[in-house]
């Protein structure tokens, strides 16, 4: 019974770190976006349909979510983990995929960061899967990754507010 319980907190500390996670990502978002100008390039893809089997250096914002959770599988086929993060660069866009890669039910697994441009995306309703060009053996020989102390956000400190000294009324001295 007791490895039972265990087991259970382990995968909701896991669900929880994914929703942490999803809400950082979302919240970088939401500030890249306001510091960047908002002009469109004219070589963008239009919709889906160029998504498909497209290894793409823009990658649309609101498909960003879309990946995240979503397999990974190698040219041959087969399972290579799922997608827990993505990594940008200081302009914001899309530099590498961090892929939970191995292990078994969450357990034993490496986080390794590939590059962006490894990736082949077919998000289409059919598929919903991510292609990977590196093969089970990279991946096994690729290190972990894992963050710095560069990589976490900055801490929020609340600014001091000024003490309100209120004069006293003056006694006529």
């Amino acid at each position: 019974m007791p490895r039972i319980h265990n087991l259970f907190f382990k995968i909701l500390r896991i669900s929880f770190a994914g929703v942490c996670t999803i809400v950082a990502g979302a919240l970088i978002l939401g500030v890249a976006a306001a510091q960047t100008p908002t002009s469109a390039p004219t070589d963008q893809p239009a919709g889906d349909a160029a998504l498909n089997g497209a290894s793409l250096d823009y990658f649309p914002r609101d498909h960003l979510f879309r990946i995240l959770g979503k397999d990974v599988v190698s040219a041959k086929g087969e399972n290579m983990g799922r997608v827990v993060d993505v990594l940008f660069d200081e302009k914001g866009e899309a530099r590498a995929a961090v892929i939970d890669f191995g292990g078994f039910l969450g357990m034993g697994t490496r986080k390794i960061a590939v590059s962006w441009s490894a990736l082949r995306f077919d998000l289409g309703e059919k598929k919903n899967v991510i292609a990977l060009d590196l093969g089970r053996e990279q991946l096994k020989a690729a290190p972990e990754y894992k963050v710095s102390e560069s990589d976490k956000p900055i801490p929020v400190v609340a600014q001091p507010q000024p003490a309100s000294h209120e004069s006293a009324p003056d006694s006529g001295r």
